[in-house]
C-alpha cells in the first residue's frame, strides 16, 4: 500500500513539474525580444456595424512590426475601399509592443483588452483619400502595434505596406 502512495506522489508530482516547465517556458517566449520584420505587403478586407473600439465585438486590423536598432522603418495604410466613400474614415491606435494574438492581421477589439491601457491614440485616421504614413525609428530595437478598427457602413479594404527607408 505504501508503494501505491508513494508511486500516485511521485507521478502527481512529475505532472506538477512538467506543468510548470511548460508554464515558464511559454511565459519566456512570449518575453523574447522579435525579430525585425523586414517588410510587409498585405490587404486586410472586413466589415462593421460599429465603430466604437469599447464594444468587444467590434472587428480590427493590427499590425505587428519590429524596427532594428538604428532602423528606419515606413508604415504606411491606404483605403482601398471604405465605407462612407471619402466621407468614410478610422482612427489609427498605438500600441509600444510587440501584439499577434488575431488571425491574419484581424481579432475582435474585446481580445486587445488586456493591453487596452497602453494602446494609444495616434490623432491620425485613414480615409479613402487620405493614407496613413509614419516612420519608425531609434538606437535600440523596439516593437509596435498598430490598431485600427472596420469603419461601420459596409466592407472596407486597406493596403498596409511597410518598408525599411
Amino acid at each position: 500500500m505504501k508503494k501505491r502512495i508513494s508511486g500516485i506522489v511521485t507521478a502527481v508530482v512529475i505532472i506538477c513539474a512538467v506543468i510548470v516547465i511548460a508554464i515558464y517556458s511559454q511565459i519566456g517566449l512570449s518575453q523574447a525580444p522579435q525579430t525585425p520584420t523586414q517588410s510587409l505587403d498585405i490587404t486586410v478586407s472586413g466589415s462593421s456595424n460599429c465603430l466604437r473600439f469599447l464594444n468587444d465585438s467590434v472587428p480590427m486590423v493590427y499590425v505587428p512590426f519590429t524596427v532594428a536598432a538604428n532602423q528606419q522603418m515606413q508604415l504606411t495604410i491606404n483605403a482601398t475601399k471604405m465605407p462612407g466613400g471619402v466621407n468614410g474614415w478610422t482612427d489609427i491606435y498605438l500600441y509600444k509592443g510587440h501584439w499577434d494574438k488575431g488571425t491574419n492581421n484581424t481579432c475582435k477589439s474585446g481580445d486587445v483588452y488586456a493591453i487596452l491601457g497602453n494602446i494609444e491614440a495616434t490623432n491620425s485616421v485613414v480615409m479613402l483619400n487620405s493614407q496613413y504614413m509614419a516612420t519608425f525609428r531609434g538606437t535600440t530595437q523596439q516593437s509596435y502595434t498598430v490598431f485600427f478598427v472596420f469603419p461601420p457602413g459596409g466592407q472596407a479594404q486597406f493596403h498596409i505596406t511597410l518598408k525599411s527607408t
